[in-house]
């Protein structure tokens, strides 16, 4: 059985979304495999840990502290897995302050479960071989290996760079993970949260998900053209536009999020219930819903299936699982 941590220096860096994808991956090899976050501040309601318990095989935290005594009850529920897993993923919890990887969490697990870690960062331009180093020389050999997420696809070059000089220096450089619509989606349940919106069509599954909006205006495309780019969708247009939204509607349209607070035309109801396209209705204009949800990326999370398969793809491109694993 292998125990791998996966930690990161600070907040927001997706190691959660890396802890499911890598799981998504080694289950589709046939492995029998756990996530877990046994140790959070927020205790066994961490929105993580539950997410781990109900979709991976995991438990819920223990404890809330890091302490050796809440170290001890952390690691004695990550080996009660070994009994249904051959390998055990943990998410470590990111200290008040500094980095996750050196902190006194990460070490105390390792020592405690001879785990080894993947070091998870989120790209930005201040990243360097020199500051990575750093951060990963308390791990010494516990390092399974160097993750650096969310990188802007206009700076996977320099990333390559990035893992080029790690990897020269003797620190083992894993993977750059590119930023990526799927993992950037929102459910439809959400969108209607964060708009404050109502549905005058609901959709069939609250959970579906969007990760495009489209603004439809006085476009010089066909609708095909415009309309017919992208698989998941949603069009955001005036109610008072009819031709708008059948040319959306008669495309890859996931929801049509009508403004200005109007019902739309019987016929626009009747073809998008055909089409069990959802209709999302809002108060505001055009542009200040465009705008709002220019804002949502705060109300993202990674607690959904397709999240996990899409991450496992992005890593099944750029590791070597068995070397990983081994």
């Amino acid at each position: 059985m292998s125990t791998i941590l996966i930690a990161s220096h600070g907040p927001g860096t997706g190691k959660t979304s890396v802890a499911a994808g890598l799981a998504a991956l080694i289950a589709r090899g046939g492995a029998a495999v756990s996530v877990c976050k046994p140790l959070s501040s927020a205790g066994r309601s961490d929105p993580d840990a539950v997410y781990f318990a109900q979709n991976f095989r995991g438990g819920v935290a223990v404890a809330s502290n890091d302490d050796s005594a809440s170290l001890d009850a952390a690691a004695s529920a990550v080996r009660s897995l070994s009994g249904i897993s051959e390998h055990t993923l943990v998410e470590v919890a990111n200290p008040v302050s500094g980095s996750g990887i050196a902190s006194s969490t990460t070490a105390g697990l390792v020592e405690r479960l001879s785990a080894r870690v993947i070091a998870v960062f989120g790209y930005n331009t201040a990243l360097s071989a020199v500051s990575v180093s750093s951060d990963v020389a308390l791990l010494g050999d516990a390092l399974a290996g160097v993750v650096i997420n969310q990188v802007p696809r206009y700076r996977l070059a320099a990333a390559g760079r990035l893992l080029a000089e790690l990897n020269a220096a003797g620190v083992r450089a894993i993977a750059a993970l590119p930023e990526d619509r799927p993992m950037l989606s929102l459910t439809m349940n959400q969108l209607e949260q964060q708009l404050a919106g109502h549905w005058e069509l609901a959709p069939p599954d609250g959970d579906d998900w969007i990760d495009r909006f489209l603004i439809g205006g006085n476009i010089m495309d066909s609708g095909a053209g415009y309309f017919g780019r992208f698989a998941h969708q949603a069009v955001i247009t005036r109610a008072e536009r009819p031709d708008i939204q059948m040319a959306s509607l008669m495309q890859n349209t996931r929801c049509l999020v009508l403004t200005g607070g109007a019902r739309p035309t019987e016929y626009i109801r009747v073809e998008a219930s055909k089409r069990e396209v959802p209709v999302l209705l809002v108060d505001g204009g055009t542009v200040a819903t465009a705008d709002a949800i220019g804002d949502l990326l705060g109300a993202v999370v990674p607690y959904h299936p397709h999240k996990a398969d899409r991450m496992a793809d992005l890593l099944a491109e750029r590791i070597d699982l068995t070397t990983l694993l081994s």
